[in-house]
């Protein structure tokens, strides 16, 4: 067992992932990962994708403009500026409770969203090649693909995870669904593990999705696919088919003007 000190009820929001998004930033959301399908599809199945890239591309452009909703999650950007803060060492404008998200009505608000927009922007622009080309290797009809391709890397990733987690550094993970849509996979923050020593474990995370306390998924690696079972489940996501460690620098922590 490893556990960073990282404390979701003192060091993640208090606050609910939930936002309204304008058209602009749903725009912005399927620009930047409408321009990362060449690079995911020349990394699919070795580059055996990138042969097949006008097949692939068409299909993946139709998963992403598939209509957001109006609410929407920016968990990539939450689980950055919370890595951030701590990382810092300064503790995080976190709220007062579930309902208390940052709004465009008070200086303060404004400037928190604003901040916690420009991190969702930076997880996509860093993670989207991977997302979509793991996605590219679970659903289509590739060599080599499918649920047992996503259990393999994950093994692996699992094996980075425990590293990063051991030398006391909560990081981003990026939850791969069985769903076809891109934008019903999820970023947490993993803040610990155990490794049972046969093909399971428990990682231990911040869940935006359900603040205020420590959030667990639980690992059987030993079969053919990967089985999970998730404390924060979501049904339009699916079952947990995969996840990796994501690209992730701390970036600065902003001074924010009082209301």
């Amino acid at each position: 067992m490893s556990r960073t000190d990282f404390k979701p009820e003192v060091n993640g929001f208090a606050f609910v992932n939930s936002w309204k998004l304008d058209a602009f930033e749903k725009k912005q959301m399927q620009q930047i990962l409408s321009g990362s399908i060449n690079e995911a599809s020349q990394s699919a199945a070795g580059g055996f994708g990138a042969m097949l890239s006008g097949r692939i591309g068409p299909q993946i452009e139709r998963w992403i403009d598939a209509a957001l909703p109006d609410y929407y999650g920016m968990c990539g950007g939450m689980a950055f500026v919370a890595a951030d803060y701590y990382a810092a060492n300064q503790p995080l404008p976190r709220g007062n409770d579930y309902h208390d998200i940052p709004l465009n009505d008070t200086p303060r608000g404004r400037a928190l969203r604003a901040h916690l927009w420009t991190r969702q922007v930076q997880s996509l622009q860093l993670n989207a090649a991977q997302l979509l080309a793991w996605m590219i290797m679970l659903h289509m009809p590739l060599p080599f693909a499918g649920p047992g391709w996503l259990l393999q890397r994950t093994r692996e990733e699992w094996e980075q995870l425990k590293i990063t987690l051991d030398q006391g550094h909560p990081w981003p993970l990026c939850l791969i669904g069985s769903s076809i849509s891109p934008f019903n996979n999820h970023q947490v923050l993993a803040t610990g593990y155990e490794d049972h020593g046969d093909g399971t474990g428990i990682i231990y995370l911040y869940d935006m999705n359900d603040p205020g306390k420590e959030q667990t998924i639980r690992l059987d690696m030993r079969g053919a696919a990967l089985a999970a079972e998730e404390s924060v489940p979501n049904a339009e996501r699916g079952s947990l088919r995969g996840f990796f460690c994501e690209q992730y620098q701390p970036g600065d922590v902003p001074d924010l003007p009082e209301d």
